[in-house]
């Protein structure tokens, strides 16, 4: 792993208390992780990386590994792609390797767990890197022509306003209605989600080459999985409108070998299109650049991948039209119009963070549990995998 890489024999905390397994501030979540880890008899180590947190803190990618030595089949388990959701996953994480983390692995497998690959988000309470990359759109071959999305430039001056008075957002709402009357609500929602890589200040944007958490998430699976020929891939998000249901997105193709797989551990049902977009509440866009394709495209020829994001419903129901695009529209504003150290900034993260992650002692429960739940069912399809000719 190079300079990036650094082991760390024991963590640097103590263990901590885990009666939630839900952190307050970033350096809290790792030290939580780490603890957990350890405990659960996993070696741990950290990619360091540049920068500091708001506070100074030190930013880092941390790893916890068990059982990967002669395995043929492993779970990968991600969590902080989108930094300000790594919260809600963080906890999904610690609350399963409290839980059952060290309970005997079946033959054959073993766990690569990933907190926090978006640290500087992370920390820093926002979901992009400090590059305003999606990493869940930066993950493609960028020698290459981008995926076009050509309606996103026609948008884009409309939701980028250098204030959020109500005149301003009056004004973004008539422009949405506009373009919805041309192209449709379904044209909308993809132009602005999909993915896009012309405005680097705007939405969703994949970057114009490999963000440096994924080029170490290829040195860390390239190094750490090297012998494996099966992977179980589970990504923890949050941010749909719930109380910590969860939404599966399974990127394999419908019929396909490795969708049945994923559907054999978490049920056809909860897979299926109808499903997921009666859950999300529209139609699903279609995404360009996500990690499950560049791992998948990674692992090409050597092992098969199976798995799905999962998405755990975090937030609160929009009162109307003008709380839609609020939480994207603060970080950004937060970004390049009033910057982090703003007046407003402390009220509009403290928003963020409720979106992705509420510090509700039943929504965290619920979290918890399905995320129990979601790794269990991938570990056992994971020895199944494994024991199969």
């Amino acid at each position: 792993m190079g300079v990036f890489f650094r082991h760390t024999i024991a963590v640097r905390s103590p263990p901590i208390s885990t009666a939630s397994p839900f952190s307050d501030t970033y350096e809290d979540a790792r030290d939580r992780f780490r603890s957990a880890a350890a405990r659960a008899g996993f070696e741990t180590s950290s990619l360091i990386q540049p920068g500091t947190g708001p506070l100074g803190e030190e930013l880092a990618i941390d790893i916890a590994t068990r059982g990967l030595v002669g395995a043929r089949t492993a779970v990968l388990c991600l969590s902080g792609v989108h930094g300000a959701e790594g919260y809600a996953g963080s906890g999904a994480q610690v609350a399963w390797l409290d839980a059952v983390g060290s309970e005997s692995l079946p033959p054959g497998v073993g766990i690569l767990m990933v907190h926090g690959l978006n640290s500087w988000g992370f920390a820093h309470g926002l979901r992009g890197t400090e590059d305003n990359i999606d990493l869940n759109r930066n993950y493609l071959d960028h020698t290459k022509p981008h995926p076009k999305n050509p309606l996103y430039g026609e948008i884009h001056p409309a939701l980028c306003p250098p204030d959020l008075a109500p005149p301003r957002i009056d004004a973004l709402l008539d422009a949405g209605q506009r373009f919805v009357e041309r192209h449709g609500q379904w044209a909308l929602e993809d132009a602005i989600s999909r993915g896009q890589y012309t405005h680097p200040d705007g939405y969703h944007y994949g970057g114009r080459s490999l963000a440096r958490p994924l080029v170490q998430l290829e040195m860390l699976v390239t190094e750490e999985l090297r012998h494996i020929e099966h992977l179980a891939y589970v990504d923890f998000h949050s941010g749909p409108i719930g109380d910590g249901d969860t939404i599966f997105l399974c990127f394999s193709p419908e019929g396909s070998a490795m969708r049945r797989r994923a559907e054999m551990w978490w049920g056809r049902d909860a897979l299926r299109r109808e499903t997921v977009e009666r859950q999300w509440g529209s139609r699903r866009p279609g995404r360009s650049g996500i990690l499950f394709r560049g791992l998948e495209n990674l692992l090409a020829g050597r092992a098969d991948i199976a798995g799905a994001v999962v998405e755990f419903c975090s937030a609160q129901p929009r009162r109307n039209e003008r709380d839609i695009m609020r939480v994207p529209m603060l970080e950004r504003w937060l970004r390049f119009e009033g910057g982090l150290t703003a007046a407003e900034a402390p009220a509009y993260l403290a928003e963020i963070r409720t979106n992705y992650a509420p510090r509700r002692d039943n929504w965290e429960a619920r979290v918890a549990a399905r995320a129990i739940d979601v790794l269990a069912r991938a570990v056992k399809g994971a020895a199944d995998w494994s024991q199969e000719p």
